[in-house]
């Protein structure tokens, strides 16, 4: 009979032959994405991304004036330097972010998108490794998890150069650091999401519920350093510029660069339904419904043995909630989907509940497909605003598992 060691080493030599499967998969995805990029150094293919914004902020940050950034008389002469025509595609991210890519700015724009491209592939490729780590099916079969790469949102992040997939990222190092206890530095880490404050603050706010304290000083005491790097970028002044900069630009509606039908919020729903005249109310009240609803459940929720369903629950609710919510900002869903699939694999949901939760989730990664195939083939006028339903929906199936898991054996199967 085999020993116990001889079992373990089986186990280890098999666990490292998954991931160097994973590691060869994403080295190969580099390769295709690098060679599929080439036509890109043309800059006719990068002139309509979000990118060009980041560059712009970039540059400015390079050329020391900083303190003014969050001005359009600032942005809009250097973006026009850029494009050759006007816009109000404005930089509205926090400081401490355009200080983080000044190197792009070193690179023409054209290598800048590039590089850009390749590192948020690479994040994508690294999520299956990091989740092996503490998500069971995931751990069975690593390369399962590349399948993320081809979830229709991030392709879309890809494409425009948006940040969303680095997000993601972020709450799926803060879910490995929760899963572990480590409470303390998973706020710190989540800190770093603050990037698209209008999330993580949900995220983190709903944790709190379930006596997350550790959680929220790390969070805090990031929130303080990215602060502290903030007013060191761009001063006090600068920093008080930028609240001002934003509030006036979501009072104007982006200035006609915001558009609504594209998101997948309860604004980008009542919108897409062509329901404008009362849209603020409708989306406010819409909103504060589901914050609500997201915090009765969360505060009901007895089980200790979800942090999975509870992490996914709280990301999904902030995507419902949040004022902006873009259609690639659905690449936030990879981390719910991973983890929600998870409880189907372990059996940690079990009945009805099990299918309809496997149903959930299929139909959260392939109905941005349909939309596509019977829309106008492009993302952006596919009536992709009917992504929200499907994505409420999601929300429901987890709040009924967060309420009525049950403590199960996890089962020794794999997929």
């Amino acid at each position: 009979m085999p020993t116990n060691h001889a079992i373990a080493k089986d186990h280890l030599g098999d666990g490292l032959n998954r991931k160097w499967l994973v590691f060869a998969g994403i080295v190969v995805i580099e390769i295709t994405m690098f060679v599929g990029l080439l036509p890109w150094r043309n800059f006719d293919h990068i002139r309509t991304t979000d990118f060009i914004n980041f560059y712009a902020a970039a540059q400015i940050m390079r050329d020391g004036h900083g303190s003014t950034l969050y001005s359009a008389a600032t942005q809009a002469p250097v973006l026009f330097s850029i494009l050759g025509r006007n816009t109000h595609d404005y930089f509205l991210h926090p400081p401490f972010f355009a200080a983080a890519i000044v190197p792009f700015s070193y690179l023409s724009i054209e290598h800048a998108f590039i590089l850009w491209t390749l590192l948020n592939m690479l994040l994508v490729g690294a999520m299956p490794l990091l989740l092996s780590k503490c998500v069971v099916f995931v751990a069975r079969k690593p390369y399962f998890g590349l399948v993320g790469a081809i979830f229709f949102p991030v392709l879309t992040t890809l494409t425009l150069g948006q940040d969303s997939i680095l997000l993601v990222f972020i709450l799926t190092m803060g879910y490995l650091l929760l899963s572990r206890d480590k409470n303390l530095f998973a706020g710190l880490v989540l800190s770093l999401a603050t990037i698209k404050f209008q999330y993580v603050f949900v995220i983190v706010g709903l944790l709190l519920l379930k006596r997350k304290y550790r959680l929220f000083a790390g969070f805090i005491l990031g929130c303080v350093v990215l602060l502290g790097i903030s007013i060191f970028t761009i001063g006090v002044d600068g920093l008080m510029q930028y609240a001002g900069f934003v509030r006036d630009y979501n009072a104007h509606d982006g200035y006609g660069a915001i558009h609504l039908a594209q998101m997948i919020n309860w604004r980008g729903f009542f919108a897409g339904m062509g329901w404008m005249s009362h849209l603020h109310l409708l989306a406010a009240l819409g909103s504060l419904f589901s914050l609500s609803f997201g915090i009765a459940t969360v505060s009901r929720s007895t089980s200790t043995e979800n942090l999975g369903t509870l992490v996914s629950f709280c990301v999904v609710i902030a995507i419902i909630i949040s004022p902006y919510a873009y259609f690639q900002d659905a690449t936030l869903l990879l981390l719910p989907l991973y983890l929600a699939m998870d409880t189907v694999i372990t059996g940690r949901v079990a009945g009805v509940m099990r299918g309809v939760t496997l149903g959930a989730c299929a139909a959260v990664f392939i109905w941005p497909l349909i939309l596509l195939a019977f829309g106008g083939h492009y993302w952006w006028n596919s009536r992709i605003y009917l992504m929200f339903p499907v994505i409420l929906c999601f929300a429901v199936v987890l709040a009924a598992n967060l309420r009525n898991q049950s403590v199960m054996p996890v089962r020794d199967s794999s997929i």
